[in-house]
């Protein structure tokens, strides 16, 4: 009797079908107009913690946008070769919408023979208005050996970086910060790069 169960017990297992392979959907992220509905549903249903994650998918949509303009307002140096760092692919990871608060960040890389210059762009971060501060006061940039440099209504902070190297941060709006560090340039080399033509384009592209 037992061996007869057994056997009728495999037969059973042969006969349940089994579960369909089934590929996991992309998740499509949301458009900025897209979240912001969904935020404003939220909002006045008093969900207020959908409406906050809502809230930064919208903010996440503008600043991969933002991010493309900032890099098409970037200098083009003839003869140098371009590259520019992968846009951040962690959103989903925790703390993110913490950093992402702390403004958008944007890097790019020059290189030509022994010359290099490295250019990070930090976009509507309050981490900005600390070097506006010290750039308005001209006993501070002398302490840190700089000199201020100016872009019609914007300021910048020039100085030396290692032997063969300078550190150009201009400051726009108190809120956006680009800071150029060059090797195997002298200083006019990189002001020649970072222009006033490439500022009024930055400008424009990150905003007031």
């Amino acid at each position: 009797m037992r061996t007869r169960l057994l056997g009728l017990f495999a037969v059973s297992l042969l006969v349940v079908p089994g579960v369909a392979q089934k590929r996991a959907a992309a998740v499509k992220e949301a458009s900025f107009a897209d979240a912001v509905a969904a935020a404003t549903k939220a909002f006045d249903a008093k969900e207020y913690g959908a409406a906050i994650t809502a809230l930064q998918n919208a903010i996440r949509a503008v600043q991969k946008l933002q991010r493309v303009a900032i890099l098409a307002a970037l200098p083009q140096p003839a003869g140098f070769t371009v590259r520019d760092d992968e846009a951040r692919e962690d959103e989903g990871m925790p703390g993110f919408a913490t950093m992402a608060a702390l403004g958008l960040t944007v890097g790019r890389h020059y290189e030509q023979a022994d010359k290099r210059i490295d250019t990070e762009v930090l976009a509507n971060s309050p981490m900005v208005a600390m070097v506006a501060m010290m750039l308005a006061n001209p006993a501070l940039v002398q302490a840190d050996g700089g000199e201020v440099v100016e872009y019609g209504k914007h300021k910048a902070l020039l100085k030396k970086s290692g032997d063969t190297g300078h550190e150009l941060t201009i400051v726009l709006f108190d809120k956006h910060l680009v800071k150029a560090t060059c090797e195997g340039m002298t200083a006019d080399d990189l002001l020649v790069v970072f222009d006033q033509a490439t500022v009024d384009r930055l400008e424009k592209a990150l905003g007031n």
